[in-house]
Formats: structure tokens, C-alpha cells, sequence
């Protein structure tokens, strides 16, 4: 059911007169997902929907397709063509003028901009004040439940952080056994264990050794993956939850080496991305303690920083972290000056990664990832294994 009565409190507190969902053929993922339109809804036509701050939603729908929005409860308005479409449009605005929508000032944050520039202009020409809905999108989707809470931190992350060691065992006992391990193997055992424990994760993790690694996305298949043998660095990176739906996802990623001794770079390397990563959390703890807001990009400048002032800089090239839900990737806030300009602040009852990485000349690639959920009264925590300190030698 959708929640108009939550929106709205949500857009009183944020001193908003309305937010308008506005699309055309699928172009604006957020209203769809927001408003529970199915994927199959035949939808060749221009809709909005206004979710003022107080009074009735209301709906504007094509003439020819009133079902696209049939199952929302909303005052209904019909309109034919275009002169129609902007008049009521103009109404809206008039209602609401301080408005927001699917934009993202300077196209900061991608993921939060659906709405053609187009759009925003006419909007603009009937006077409207144009406000991002990035904020609203956090507070309506990345907001975890007091369950969802409980049941990540006492179950979901501690089991992947098992897991995470019985991987390494296996890693072991096989090189023990044979005298080497196979990536994709090991990614198999992942997934096994992963349905032992009741886990569900949409795509299997990364087991990845030396030159792979330096891929950040690089995954093993059936038919592309590579042995791991003694006195190699692996990276294992992997993601779950609860496999009854509802649960929210834990995401870590550890580095180890299959001996004893560890190359002087290999050290270097994994001391500057966990002494960077760190460093983020202490701002983190800091600023929530202190009471001082806190946004994604500023704890991608701290964690960044380290990394550049040790000289590794040019080869941290994706962001810190990223918004966790019941996706890997949510609509919440991301640790991200990089490839984003994420401005939005870490709120309550919301989590996030931090996993800075170090990938160089496609030769050597190692990352660290935590997660951090903030608890209801602001407290940051980090879910399951504590930190990684060290490579984790095998031998």
C-alpha cells in the first residue's frame, strides 16, 4: 500500500508544499517503484501524480489510459492533449509552488535525476520553486525498519562474516589438498553456503586472485576463471540477505594471501586502503556524537584524502560507498566526491559501505568493505566482523 499519509509528514517536516511524480513511457524508475506500478503496466502516455503536503493526492492521466494509475486512491483529473497537459500541470504548480521532483542540481546525483529538462522548464515557467526529492527518496526508501535492524545486526552480517572465514578455510584446505584452489569453485561454496544459512544475494560474489582483482567488478564464471595457487593475494567480496525478502542486505569484502609473506607493496597497499578507510569511520563517529550533520561526500573526502596524501591517489577510482536496503545499492546517501556530488546527509535507521581500493596497471587490485549502520537514536555501529586490520595469511 502506498503511504501518502508518511509522504506527507515527511514533506511538512521538509517545509515542501507537494512532490509531483511526473513520467512518460517508463522514463522515471523512482515514481514507478514509489507508486507500485508493475513493470507490464501499458503506459504510452504522459501521467503525473501530486502528493501535496496537506489535502488530496491527485492524479492526471491520458484519456486513453485512466488504468495506467488505476489502482493508486487519488482525486482522478483527465486530460486529451497538450494545451491540456499544461494547464493542469500549471494548476499543480499553482497548488504547490515550492515543489519537488525527480532533479538533481547540475545533474549531481545522477541516480536521483528522472526529469527532462524540458520538464523542469515548463515547470519553471509556471513559477515553480523546483526542489530536489533526493532528501524525500532517502527518508521514503532508504529507511530501515526496527526489525530490519535487529535482524541484520544479530543475524545477517554475523553469518556473512562466518562465512567469510569458512571461505578462506576452504581457500586453505584446498591448496592444502590439491595445490591450488579454482576462483569459481570457491564462489560456488559461497553460494552453497549462502542457501545453508537462508541467504539470498541477486548475483554471486567476487572471488577473485592478483590481476583479477585489480577489476573492481571482475566476477568468475564456469568458463572464465583462474586457479589460486600458494603465495597469491585474493580478494573475496560478497553480499547477502535474508532470503524471506523483506531483509535488508550485508555487504563485506576481505583480502588474503594464500602464505606466509606477503610482498612489501602487497603490506603497503592493504595498511594505506584500511588506515583511509579508518579514517572515514572516525569522522563518522565524531561528527554523529557531537551532533554535527554529516554528509556522503564529506566522508568520501576523508577516506580519499589518505589515499592521495600516500600517493596512491589516481588508483582509487570508484567512490567510498554506497546506500544499503533491501538492494545492495539503495536510495540513500552515498560516500561519494567522486563520481558523484552526494550532498545528502546520514541519517537514522539508514546504512551505507565504506570500501575504498587500491587497483594498479591491472596487476594488483585490493579493497576493504565495512558496513555501518546509524541506529535509531543516531549512533553509527559496524555490522559483524570487526574491521579487517591485516592481509589475512593463510599459511
Amino acid at each position: 500500500m502506498i503511504q501518502f499519509e508518511h509522504i506527507q509528514n515527511i514533506l511538512k517536516e521538509s517545509n515542501i508544499d507537494g512532490w509531483l511524480l511526473i513520467d512518460f513511457r517508463g522514463s522515471n524508475s523512482i515514481a514507478w517503484d514509489l507508486l507500485s506500478i508493475p513493470s507490464n503496466t501499458h503506459c504510452s502516455r504522459r501521467w503525473a501524480v501530486l502528493i501535496p503536503k496537506e489535502g488530496k493526492v491527485k492524479k492526471l492521466v491520458h484519456a486513453i489510459e485512466p488504468f495506467t494509475l488505476g489502482h493508486i486512491q487519488a482525486q482522478e483529473i483527465i486530460y486529451a492533449g497538450y494545451d491540456q497537459w499544461q494547464l493542469e500541470l500549471k494548476a499543480f504548480v499553482k497548488e504547490c509552488p515550492n515543489i519537488a521532483i525527480e532533479y538533481s542540481p547540475l545533474c549531481a546525483i545522477p541516480t536521483a535525476s528522472k526529469v527532462d529538462a524540458g520538464t523542469v522548464e515548463l515547470l519553471r515557467s509556471f513559477g515553480a520553486n523546483i526542489q530536489s526529492s533526493a532528501d524525500l527518496l532517502q527518508q521514503i526508501s532508504a529507511v530501515w525498519t526496527s526489525e530490519q535492524i535487529e535482524e541484520n545486526v544479530s543475524y545477517t552480517a554475523p553469518i556473512l562474516g562466518k562465512i567469510m572465514h569458512e571461505t578462506m578455510d576452504r581457500i586453505r584446505e584446498s591448496i592444502l589438498k590439491y595445490g591450488h584452489a579454482d576462483e569459481f569453485t570457491i564462489q560456488q561454496f559461497v553460494l552453497q553456503r549462502f542457501k545453508d544459512n537462508k541467504l539470498f544475494t541477486y548475483s554471486a560474489p567476487i572471488i577473485a586472485r592478483d590481476r583479477n582483482a585489480a577489476s573492481p567488478h571482475y566476477a568468475p564464471d564456469e568458463k572464465n576463471s583462474r586457479t589460486i595457487q600458494k603465495d597469491t593475494t585474493v580478494l573475496i567480496d560478497m553480499w547477502a540477505k535474508p532470503a524471506h525478502g523483506h531483509g535488508t542486505y550485508s555487504d563485506i569484502t576481505w583480502m588474503c594471501h594464500t602464505g606466509n609473506n606477503p610482498s612489501e607493496l602487497h603490506k603497503e597497499i592493504f595498511s594505506v586502503i584500511a588506515d583511509a578507510r579508518d579514517a572515514g569511520i572516525s569522522l563518522i563517529e565524531k561528527r554523529l556524537s557531537t551532533g554535527i550533520p554529516i554528509a556522503g561526500y564529506e566522508v568520501d573526502d576523508a577516506v580519499r584524502n589518505h589515499i592521495i596524501h600516500k600517493g596512491f591517489g589516481e588508483y582509487f577510482v570508484h567512490r567510498t560507498g554506497h546506500s544499503i536496503t533491501t538492494e545492495t545499492h539503495g536510495a540513500g546517501a552515498n560516500m561519494d566526491n567522486f563520481e558523484t556530488h552526494d550532498m545528502r546527509l546520514l541519517i537514522p535507521k539508514t546504512s551505507f559501505s565504506i570500501e575504498p581500493g587500491i587497483y594498479i596497471n591491472n596487476q594488483i587490485g585490493m579493497r576493504t568493505e565495512i558496513d555501518i549502520v546509524i541506529l535509531e537514536d543516531g549512533k553509527p555501529i559496524i555490522t559483524g566482523l570487526n574491521p579487517q586490520k591485516n592481509l589475512e595469511l593463510l599459511f
